[in-house]
């Protein structure tokens, strides 16, 4: 059995099970300070080396202007002797262009590390830990504590490790904003991040094994298995005991806990030369996370359980690729990727992924450089104009959800709002396969808080129905049924029926394809009684396969036009919006006029599906095309 102290020794992230050496004890608060004076100052480690004038006086803990510090940060030291039962570490300053300086970044939450019983955990992530650093005490909360014992307990000494939280002094706006701004470089420079995912618990080792038993499947034998059936014939051949209750219900949890979810791990995960990840004593590999987690994904409908949680893992690899591949606007996919994570400030949903995209090549003008100082509608507008200025197309607009996505006062109705957490729009990432503009140029003009773009109006929205999660819940959609009723008696040379299968699926499958080729014309109905006695096996096959088609995008609503045309938009579309085609767009957009400033003002409402228009379609008639203001 291999320990954890040689995982590191040897430089690989070995899948072993960490052997504690020692054991310590975990006293905190017991050792009495005198107020104050015996806090640790970050004025006694000023974040600049070569500048530092010895002369300087730090009686009065002042802390020298942070501008003098750009390319300096602090790196934090576990000793391996303790001070009064308290864990002992020093801090110093380094050049992070000093090629001598070797040393590790941890990536890790701030607050509690599971969604579990949250009231609990938060009290617990609140408390604060007492560590004795430079001599002094220095309070970390409590999932920080647990990952620097389990260091210690490791005998992680001899090694400079970054951690933001303690290297950076979170109550100096301007040291925070400039450390930031680096943080990128940061990890890209560190031999080694160190993944924590929190203290071990009992669904730890059924994670790890399960994980472990799928990475080393083949393909073949990987593609066969079911994931929860538990008495499946081939999962109990190629998984032995790790296809119990327990090692399925595990894998979630792990999957579940919070750093999978944080917005900052993204750049902290990418940039890393090498990973080692940790959950109290076990010791993961990432690549197989990542393995498992894109079968999962694949495989696992949004209605059950931790479904949205599996596929975190793969979305980091999808970024990561992205990121080393150089291809495709990075910042801009990496939203749209971790729309769904979380951030403390609603500004770091976009600072956690400055730094990535400039390292993958786009150089972002000064206007976004990280300020805390600014407010979010402000970040998120100046990042939307930045994207629609660096890129070829228009594909942001289709990210813009309607009121039912938008939190922060003061967004234009073109600017995405990053802070809600909700899969929102079709849910494919790039929409390559979508080409409702053809290849016509795009056009757009910023003028302070309005977007003025070039298209033609090509129909109306007349009625709506349910929402697909409304009609997921419930299995009950007479709004659906009396629009296709509708439309059958007004249109019967029509076949609405494919029409209707394809709108609810975007025409578009897990495989990608575009349009779907597989026979699923009435494969909805044997969804609706999915839950009913009486389906054959093929039957019940072919209801799963399209209920993880169907539950791909569950925040869209179905609609008719004017024109007789079915769609699959935003949930925020109303009677009467209008459907648009715009140069740059890869997909219609939904405009809504502003009632006010003119007949040619509109609000955006968001992208959608409109089905026989998504390929140029609509280009054929000669269209008038005429300039648009969104406010």
């Amino acid at each position: 059995m291999w320990c954890f102290a040689s995982c590191f020794a040897s430089g690989k992230s070995r899948t072993r099970l960490v052997k504690r050496r020692r054991k310590f004890e975990q006293t905190r608060n017991e050792v009495e300070f005198d107020g104050d004076s015996d806090q640790f100052s970050y004025a006694t480690i000023p974040l600049y080396v070569q500048q530092l004038d010895q002369r300087h006086d730090f009686t009065n803990d002042k802390i020298p202007d942070s501008k003098a510090c750009h390319r300096t940060i602090r790196l934090l030291r576990i000793l391996p002797t303790r001070s009064d039962g308290l864990l002992r570490c020093s801090i110093r300053a380094a050049e992070l262009d000093n090629l001598t300086v070797q040393y590790d970044a941890l990536s890790y939450t701030w607050e509690r590390t599971s969604h579990d019983n949250e009231n609990e955990n938060q009290n617990h992530a609140e408390k604060q830990c007492v560590t004795v650093c430079n001599g002094r005490q220095l309070c970390v909360k409590q999932n920080l504590f647990d990952c620097l014992s389990q260091l210690e307990a490791s005998e992680y000494y001899g090694r400079d490790i970054w951690i933001d939280a303690i290297c950076i002094n979170q109550s100096d706006e301007s040291e925070r904003s400039q450390q930031v701004e680096i943080m990128a470089e940061i990890y890209r420079s560190a031999k080694r991040v160190i993944i924590w995912l929190g203290s071990a618990d009992s669904f730890t080792r059924p994670a790890w094994e399960l994980i472990r038993a799928l990475s080393c499947l083949s393909d073949d034998d990987l593609t066969r298995i079911k994931p929860h059936e538990n008495e499946n014939k081939h999962n109990i051949r190629v998984l032995g005991h790790t296809n119990s209750p327990k090692n399925w219900m595990a894998l979630g949890l792990l999957f579940e806990r919070r750093w999978f979810g944080r917005a900052w791990v993204v750049q902290e995960l990418v940039l890393a030369q090498s990973t080692t990840v940790l959950c109290g004593r076990y010791v993961f590999d990432w690549e197989s996370i990542a393995k498992v987690s894109h079968f999962m994904s694949k495989r696992i409908p949004m209605n059950m359980a931790n479904s949205l949680l599996y596929k975190g893992p793969t979305k980091l690899a999808a970024i990561k690729k992205g990121v080393r591949a150089g291809t495709g606007n990075i910042l801009l996919y990496s939203l749209i990727r971790c729309r769904t994570y979380d951030a403390t400030l609603h500004k770091d949903k976009v600072y956690s992924l400055l730094g990535l995209a400039k390292l993958a090549g786009e150089d972002y003008p000064d206007y976004l450089k990280c300020d805390y100082k600014r407010d979010v509608a402000g970040i998120y507008t100046d990042i939307a104009r930045y994207i629609i200025e660096s890129s070829d197309d228009l594909h942001i607009l289709a990210h813009a959800e309607g009121d039912e996505f938008r939190e922060r006062p003061g967004l234009p109705t073109w600017v995405p709002d990053w802070s809600v957490r909700k899969d929102v729009g079709l849910r494919i990432t790039g929409y390559k396969r979508y080409l409702a503009a053809g290849t016509l140029p795009r056009l757009a003009i910023q003028d302070g808080n309005t977007l003025t773009v070039r298209g033609f109006e090509l129909d109306t929205i007349t009625r709506v129905g349910e929402t697909k999660e409304e009609v997921n819940q419930h299995r009950s959609c007479p709004g659906w049924f009396a629009i296709l009723e509708e439309l059958e008696q007004k249109y019967p040379e029509r076949d609405y029926k494919d029409a209707f299968w394809r709108t609810l699926l975007l025409d578009t499958d897990p495989s990608e394809t575009v349009p779907i080729t597989q026979p699923w014309d009435n494969s909805f109905a044997v969804w609706l009684k999915m839950h009913e006695h009486g389906l054959s096996e093929d039957e019940m096959q072919r209801a799963a396969e399209f209920e993880t088609s169907f539950t791909h995008s569950l925040n869209l609503r179905i609609f008719r036009t004017s024109r007789g045309h079915l769609g699959c938009g935003s949930l925020s579309c109303k009677e009467g919006d209008r459907v648009w085609i715009i140069q740059g767009s890869r997909v219609p957009l939904m405009l809504r006029p502003a009632g006010k400033g003119g007949s040619d003002v509109y609000s955006l409402v968001g992208g959608t599906y409109l089905h026989g228009f998504m390929q140029g379609e609509a280009l054929l008639g000669d269209p008038e095309f005429s300039d648009v203001t969104l406010v």
